[in-house]
């Protein structure tokens, strides 16, 4: 939320961003978060990523509000209103793309996952890829959601970020090599060196890996570096949505400023469902 007004700006945000805006208390809440909130209610209620619940979710948010709903999740939740299986629907709308569709929409909502199975690597990877394919079927998303939620249990459990995503990618059959590049080489790049603003970067999911895992190696405080990423401009929601995940994990809820957590609509079931998790 903290970058709706930079979202796909093609430079960076002027006057710099600082703040959620005022107005975001009276809206419904974008994509990225509605989308994490309905998938860690889910895992839960279900203690795992199912699938089809997850669907049927996705499905009453679209035609409650859907605000700021990418191409590839609508392409699949029409599917799931025809009655097509979760995961089969994910990968005909890949397909249909002749296997280029790899947007963003699937890693912005995957931090639950790392929450929910801090403590279960295995289910952890299971998880955050059936979250992530029923819309963004494409490896380079899977493994990209499995980065961040590995690193997110990592983290919570005071370990590294990088080491532990790059060790959940490489143990899988076929690492994506994107990926592991793009989080490998994150603690030596400069911002500006991700093409966050280029045409064919922006909403691509392994941009945003980049752009999370570059957050989360710098040593700067979290708001410093998160207003860097949003003010970067491109895809800065998403952006900022998944970076902001890993510094949050690392940092603690005490390191968020007041000042935007009270811009937040509906704050305490974020942190209800976020202690229920912890929990389990």
């Amino acid at each position: 939320m903290l970058g709706l007004e930079a979202e796909f700006e093609l430079v960076p945000h002027v006057p710099p961003i600082t703040d959620i805006p005022e107005a975001e208390l009276g809206r419904p809440w974008d994509d990225d978060l509605a989308q994490a909130f309905e998938l860690a209610e889910s895992l839960a209620r279900h203690r795992r990523a199912d699938p089809r619940d997850l669907a049927d979710r996705f499905v009453r948010w679209s035609r409650k509000n859907g605000r700021g709903m990418g191409s590839q999740t609508r392409k699949a939740i029409r599917l799931f209103e025809k009655g097509f299986a979760p995961l089969d629907a994910g990968r005909m709308v890949w397909e249909q793309s002749v296997g280029q569709a790899a947007g963003n929409g699937g890693i912005m909502r995957v931090a639950p996952v790392g929450l929910a199975f801090h403590d279960n690597p295995e289910a952890l990877a299971k998880a955050a890829r059936d979250a992530t394919a029923i819309t963004h079927y494409d490896p380079r998303c899977t493994q990209g959601a499995l980065a961040v939620a590995a690193a997110v249990a990592s983290l919570l459990n005071g370990g590294p970020a990088l080491e532990a995503a790059l060790a959940a990618v490489r143990a899988l059959p076929q690492p994506e090599p994107e990926v592991v590049q793009a989080i490998a080489a994150s603690p030596r790049r400069a911002l500006d060196d991700i093409p966050i603003r280029a045409g064919n970067g922006i909403g691509y999911t392994v941009t945003c890996t980049s752009a999370a895992f570059w957050a989360v190696a710098q040593k700067a405080p979290l708001e410093q570096t998160l207003l860097a990423v949003v003010n970067a401009a491109g895809d800065a929601d998403t952006n900022g949505a998944v970076a902001g995940a890993l510094l949050g994990a690392r940092d603690g809820m005490e390191a968020i400023p007041e000042r935007w957590l009270v811009r937040i609509r509906d704050r305490a079931k974020l942190a209800a469902v976020a202690l229920e998790l912890l929990k389990r």
